[in-house]
């Protein structure tokens, strides 16, 4: 994945993950483009292999607060959001085609 991508990703359950923000932001593009383009795919994905979705305030477990401690860090979250969208080069392949993301 970091050959995919410019950003360098974050690690969640031993796959490559990017946050919706990290892909808006590689892509120079507008807050909101890549969770369009996620929402536009979303029911050609399967959560917990393509796509994950942790609870930012209450990650569920240490593993998940340490990441979404160094996402935070990093600003790889938007401030507001609530839930991160962690995105596998899977699903931000399914992505590129909808939203026009170029190709990483």
């Amino acid at each position: 994945m970091t050959d995919q991508f410019s950003e360098a990703p974050f690690e969640y359950r031993g796959e490559p993950v990017l946050g919706l923000r990290q892909i808006d932001r590689m892509n120079g593009a507008a807050k909101g483009t890549a969770f369009r383009a996620f929402k536009r795919v979303r029911h050609a994905l399967q959560e917990d292999r393509e796509f994950f979705v942790v609870d930012i305030d209450a990650p569920g477990d240490a593993k998940s607060a340490r990441l979404m401690g160094d996402m935070k860090e990093a600003g790889a979250l938007y401030p507001a959001s609530r839930v991160a969208v962690l995105i596998t080069a899977e699903a931000y392949a399914r992505m590129q085609g909808v939203a026009r993301l170029p190709a990483r």
